[in-house]
């Protein structure tokens, strides 16, 4: 199977995984702080290690990736670098599939530059830095979003003229796919059965709620970008249009600058000033009003989609709660599941307590619905998209 480099890039962490012979060798991920930059690096039968770093290091973190890979592959005898993987997240039908990075790929990410100005800058950056580094490797890219290409049309349309549907490649195209898929590839192991109607919550820096029927996405919150659905760290998620042109005309936003702003000063941000979920339950429970709201917020609009979702599925087997939020936080879970038990969601709180940075079943054991909290795995998830290229 050779040896595949995974590339997760993001704005606030930039994630890589070594791959040799279909299991990860490495993990290596740079984060930025409020006050720092650190480099987190893992090697299976090792402590993991955490340095500080300075800003440039964390810009050019590729360059430092081939170094600390290098090392390794020359200390445990194992073969260069075949393949590159990188996560894209892009609006667009053209994006909606795995495929080899070429000059045309290139070419149309450039041009929906300004459709995700959060992820496609940084994704196109990492792009360049590895193909000047990694020179005659070959490149694919991920789709995040090709787990919703087989959406039904009444949940991939929006209801607006279809002509301009197809002229504008104006539809739902939904993320975080490779995630939902992560989980639907192992929830087997964890609740002893694949589930016929399965809602994944996606709980991180971005937001979105996964109705999967039979293995296959029928409906998510996210729609043709990755800013809408959900409230998010700093994602605003669903807002009326007239809503946003009112915004534009007052603070006499171009549309690019409108984009950022839903982009970069809502969702928690927006809400209470602050986008860390752990110091907002701090704050929460301190009685502060504003942290108390924007975490209300957030866990009614998760609650809303939950129930849609049932209602795409025509009933609930299992909730599963993913990604960083999720799964480190006990008192989030609590607080995003509660009142939900006309669905048939029990939580159990002993469980949930004791599930922190675990993978478990976290409701009671006669609950109608199974709730279970997993660590997502996006980065094995892309290594394995590889071997559709091989």
């Amino acid at each position: 199977m050779g040896t595949t480099l995974v590339v997760n890039p993001g704005s606030s962490s930039k994630k890589y995984a070594l791959f040799s012979c279909g299991k990860q060798a490495m993990s290596i991920r740079f984060e930025k702080t409020a006050n720092s930059f650190e480099l987190i690096k893992q090697i299976p039968g090792e402590q993991c290690q955490t340095e500080l770093i300075t800003k440039e290091e964390f810009t050019s973190s590729v360059k430092m990736v081939q170094d600390l890979v290098d090392k390794y592959i020359f200390r445990e005898h194992i073969s260069q670098i075949n393949s590159v993987v990188i996560r894209v997240v892009a609006p667009g039908t053209f994006f909606q599939r795995h495929a080899e990075i070429d000059d045309e790929y290139i070419q149309q990410l450039e041009t929906k530059s300004n459709l995700a100005p959060i992820h496609i800058p940084i994704i196109l950056r990492e792009i360049y830095d590895v193909k000047n580094i990694f020179k005659n490797t070959r490149l694919i890219a991920a789709s995040d979003s090709e787990f919703y290409k087989d959406m039904p049309k009444h949940a991939r349309l929006y209801s607006i003229d279809r002509k301009d549907s197809v002229e504008l490649d104006l539809y739902r195209f939904g993320y975080h796919g490779l995630s939902v898929s992560s989980i639907v590839n192992r929830i087997h192991s964890i609740v002893g059965i694949d589930p016929e109607n399965l809602i994944v919550c996606h709980l991180g820096s971005g937001c979105s709620v996964t109705a999967v029927k039979n293995g296959m996405g029928v409906e998510t919150t996210m729609g043709f970008s990755p800013t809408s659905g959900l409230p998010m760290s700093s994602r605003a998620g669903d807002l009326d249009s007239s809503a946003l042109l009112y915004i534009m005309s007052e603070k006499g936003l171009k549309p690019r600058e409108a984009d950022l702003y839903l982009n970069t000063r809502g969702g928690l941000v927006g809400l209470s000033g602050e986008s860390d979920i752990r110091k907002l339950l701090d704050l929460r429970a301190r009685q502060d009003e504003n942290a108390t709201i924007a975490l209300d917020t957030f866990a009614y609009n998760i609650r809303k989609a939950i129930a849609s979702c049932s209602v795409a599925l025509g009933g609930i087997d299992v909730i599963v709660l993913t990604a960083t939020a999720a799964v480190r936080s006990s008192e989030l879970r609590e607080l995003v599941l509660t009142n939900l038990e006309y669905l048939g969601v029990l939580l159990s709180k002993d469980r949930n307590n004791m599930m922190v940075g675990k993978d478990g079943i976290i409701s009671v054991n006669n609950s109608p619905v199974k709730v279970v909290v997993m660590r997502t795995d996006e980065m094995g998830e892309m290594a394995a998209v590889v071997t559709r290229f091989n």
